[in-house]
C-alpha cells in the first residue's frame, strides 16, 4: 500500500489545528484515527510528516545493465529481447529476463527504428551507366528471364 500524500497530510493536520472533531476529520479525509495520531506523532518528533523513503535493496542488474548496454544496442540494433538476453549471459554471465532487459532498455530511451528494406547490390551510378548502354541495344534480340524474386519474410523489419 502506497502512502498518503504530502498534501493529505498537511490538510489533515491543518483540521487538527482548526480543532474540528477527530470524527469528522475521519469521514471528511477518509482516514483513521490512529491514522491522525500518527501524523500528529510524527509532527511533535520530527517537526514535518512528510513520508518515509521505503528502504529496499539496490538493483544488482540495474546499474551493471544501464553502464553496459548500450554499446552493445548499438552494434546490434536489429536483436530481439531473448538475444539481447542471451548475449548479455554469455558476456557478463548474469542471467537477465526478458522483462528486466525491456526495463534497462526502455531506461536508456532505445527504441526500435522501422527498416527501409533495399537491395545490397543496388547502386545508383551502375544503373545509370546501364541505363545508357541498354539504349543501344537491339530491343528484338533482347531476352528476359524473370529471377528477381526475394524472400524478405527472412529479414527483421525493426532495427
Amino acid at each position: 500500500m502506497r502512502a498518503y500524500s504530502y498534501d493529505l497530510r498537511q490538510r489533515i493536520l491543518r483540521a487538527v489545528d482548526q480543532r474540528k472533531p477527530r470524527a469528522e476529520i475521519m469521514k471528511t479525509f477518509a482516514v483513521s484515527r490512529s491514522t491522525i495520531k500518527r501524523y500528529l506523532k510524527l509532527r511533535r518528533e520530527t517537526g514535518d510528516v512528510k513520508p518515509k523513503a521505503i528502504l529496499g535493496c539496490p538493483s544488482k542488474k540495474g546499474a551493471a545493465l544501464h553502464a553496459g548496454l548500450l554499446p552493445h544496442l548499438e552494434a546490434h540494433p536489429d536483436a530481439t529481447l531473448a538475444e539481447h538476453c542471451q548475449f548479455w549471459e554469455a558476456t557478463h554471465g548474469i542471467e537477465v529476463s526478458s522483462a528486466t532487459m525491456s526495463r534497462a532498455i526502455t531506461r536508456l530511451n532505445w527504441t526500435r527504428k522501422k527498416k527501409t528494406i533495399r537491395a545490397s547490390e543496388q547502386n545508383e551510378a551502375d544503373r545509370d551507366v546501364w541505363c545508357e548502354q541498354a539504349k543501344e541495344l537491339d530491343a528484338s534480340k533482347l531476352i528476359f528471364i524473370d529471377e528477381c524474386g526475394s524472400n524478405i519474410a527472412l529479414t527483421r523489419l525493426y532495427a
